[in-house]
């Protein structure tokens, strides 16, 4: 059978973060029952059913937000037993749901762990209080590391935690603070991303408000810098431009959206891609609600992908793993020598020192990858 990843989406939030562009409404009790019972009662079952006549086996569950950990133990054991009863998985399937400090007790980590979770990613972003603020998450520094305890006794052994760098008036001490303070926990997988400010949030109306300067690329590069040193330090890994892990705990889902494998999307505003088209589910939950309720579709996008877009879209997800991109399997797939298409390009790189190519792998060098986006545009 085909493998396939599976992403979940629950889109209930106790609180907005100021930096959040993600599909997500306030948290109501009756929004949240008929939510899983269009998901569970109607769009899972349907998704298995296709899944095995396609001949496909799932490899990853991924539940995330929003903030999962939101709506409460009892509607996430519900969801993770219907997915391991009605979905056709592997042995070995890896099942991530994303929790926030704040919104977790042991009850509900016991939960998560009996009906089939294996690993859990914790939303920390920080672990200064001022930080925290400013990105309006509704936890503190002491609750974040709580959280990671009660995980952490409660049996897990497989855990991210989820960091962010460059957020307005945050200091290079402090960032380190942050970064050292989750390397002395002791996860396995540490995932830290530089802040982006998109329209529509608060931050952003307070950039254009003048009420905070964004930090300047050069000091945001010097502590990724920082950051990707000190981690090397401890002992983790670099896979992928944004995440770290010990030897055999990288995310395997993750894995698969970057070497272009294909992956469902369940819930409100979750996005599939198979045999080679993308298809997108209505974003408001209410109508999401609504059609699986009438026996209509979800989805409310669709579109084929034409050769030129795969191409450059495994250039642009390659680029962000570590290993690279492999110009044999890109031969195999598309009848693409990038090697020889972009020869020049590929020269002016090299010479730069912000790619490598060894054992017809090319790859972004430790300059290069401070400077990804560029590359890609070089490259695509």
């Amino acid at each position: 059978m085909k493998p396939i990843g599976v992403y979940i989406h629950i889109p209930f939030c106790v609180k907005k973060c100021a930096y959040c562009d993600f599909v997500s409404y306030p948290l109501a009790k009756g929004h949240v029952q008929a939510y899983f019972d269009a998901l569970i009662g109607i769009e899972i079952p349907d998704a298995g059913t296709w899944l095995g006549t396609a001949g496909r086996q799932v490899e990853t569950i991924y539940i995330g937000g929003g903030t999962p950990t939101s709506v409460g133990a009892a509607y996430l054991a519900d969801l993770l037993s219907d997915c391991l009863k009605e979905l056709p998985v592997s042995d070995d399937v890896e099942v991530a749901v994303e929790m926030n400090p704040g919104t977790v007790h042991s009850h509900c980590v016991g939960e998560l762990l009996a009906f089939g979770a294996t690993r859990l990613s914790i939303g920390v972003q920080s672990l200064n209080e001022h930080t925290l603020k400013v990105l309006g998450r509704i936890h503190s520094p002491d609750e974040a590391q709580s959280c990671f305890e009660v995980v952490r006794a409660m049996g897990c052994r497989n855990t991210n935690l989820d960091l962010i760098y460059g957020t307005p008036g945050e200091t290079l001490d402090e960032l380190m603070y942050s970064v050292e303070t989750a390397i002395s926990l002791g996860p396995e997988h540490i995932s830290v991303y530089g802040l982006s400010i998109p329209e529509g949030t608060r931050l952003h109306d307070d950039l254009r408000g003048r009420k905070f300067r964004p930090i300047p690329e050069d000091q945001q590069r010097t502590m990724y810098e920082a950051v990707r040193d000190k981690l090397a330090e401890a002992g983790y890994v670099q896979y992928e431009v944004s995440s770290w892990a010990r030897p055999g705990f990288q995310s395997r889902h993750n894995l698969n959206y970057w070497r272009g494998g294909e992956y469902l999307g369940l819930g409100c505003a979750a996005s599939s891609f198979v045999d080679g088209v993308r298809r997108k589910n209505t974003d408001d939950h209410d109508e999401y609600v609504r059609r699986l309720q009438n026996g209509k579709s979800p989805v409310s996008e669709q579109e084929t992908l034409t050769r030129k877009q795969r191409i450059d879209e495994a250039i642009m997800l390659g680029l962000r793993m570590r290993k690279g991109i492999c110009l044999d399997g890109l031969a195999e797939r598309e009848g693409y020598d990038l090697a020889s298409a972009r020869a020049g390009q590929i020269e002016r790189l090299l010479n730069a020192r912000l790619i490598e190519v060894q054992d017809g792998w090319l790859r972004l060098t430790d300059e290069g990858v401070l400077v990804t986006d560029e590359v890609i545009v070089w490259l695509v």
